[in-house]
């Protein structure tokens, strides 16, 4: 696995140039290296892109205030950087958590070729009805980011998508780390729940589409993959045996379902 020089900050390039792209895109209070062993999967057959998102690895950091932030800007870069390195193939999207949210709007507003987009638990809340306990659930969640001081907000959202106690029984340099992102993940989540698209809206999508989801993981990651299967048109859903962390706690259950998937819609198979 050879990462080649020469890219935009924050994007990480393995494999063959000339072979299909595929984009990967991470969840909050994480980096592309959450990929590390499906790169090293991937790379052999694609031209794999690793993209650090904004505030987060080696990426920029965002721009403006926390409430006005929106996936917009997320998806500018991501442009952005397919078009710089001169990618005309179709491209397949793969997202976790706010990088699959992510995934979706691109491939709902195709600034570049899409071919799939294969996502583990899309955080779109934008998508839950209101009133729901879903909603409110996740809103109390951001609320909290919000409102509490960085390392009690950190706790609160490290521990909400894996277990009580978790971000306690984390060494202190990465309760420190994590605690620094907090201004972020405030604005991942103004992205997320104030994203302009209503759940009709994602019926455009008719490439092929792979839905996972976590056996254990929360009721608002659970409603959201829920809400999209019923309107995404051309769409796959499996569940996997872990959490809503789980492509980075037990990635070996959940990449199988992405290389899988990824080989079906390759040219050729």
């Amino acid at each position: 696995m050879t990462q080649k020089q020469g890219l935009p900050a924050g994007c990480h390039r393995y494999g063959n140039a000339d072979r299909e792209p595929v984009v990967l895109l991470h969840s909050s209070q994480s980096n592309s290296s959450q990929w590390r062993d499906l790169i090293t999967e991937l790379a052999t057959d694609y031209q794999v892109l690793a993209i650090d998102l904004l505030g987060y690895g080696q990426a920029p950091a965002p721009q403006g205030e926390v409430e006005y932030f929106r996936l917009q800007q997320e998806a500018e870069r991501v442009t952005a950087i397919i078009q710089e390195l001169a990618i005309a193939q179709p491209v397949h999207l793969i997202g976790h958590s706010y990088g699959g949210a992510l995934a979706l709007k691109l491939a709902r507003e195709c600034p570049f070729a899409v071919a799939s987009v294969a996502v583990y638990e899309p955080v779109a809340f934008h998508v839950l009805a209101d009133p729901s306990d879903a909603r409110r659930e996740i809103l109390t969640v951001a609320g909290k980011m919000n409102d509490y001081s960085a390392v009690d907000a950190t706790r609160a959202f490290v521990d909400y998508w894996n277990q009580a106690g978790y971000f306690d029984a984390l060494p202190a340099r990465i309760q420190q780390l994590m605690s620094q992102q907090a201004a972020k993940v405030q604005m991942d989540f103004a992205a997320l729940i104030g994203e302009p698209a209503a759940l009709e809206d994602y019926e455009q999508i008719t490439v092929p589409c792979l839905l996972l989801t976590g056996r254990d993981s929360p009721q608002s990651a659970g409603a959201v993959i829920a809400a999209l299967a019923q309107v995404l048109p051309n769409c796959e859903l499996h569940e996997v045996a872990g959490g809503h962390m789980a492509p980075l706690t037990d990635a070996s259950k959940v990449n199988p379902h992405l290389s899988s998937f990824l080989k079906a819609q390759t040219k050729g198979n």
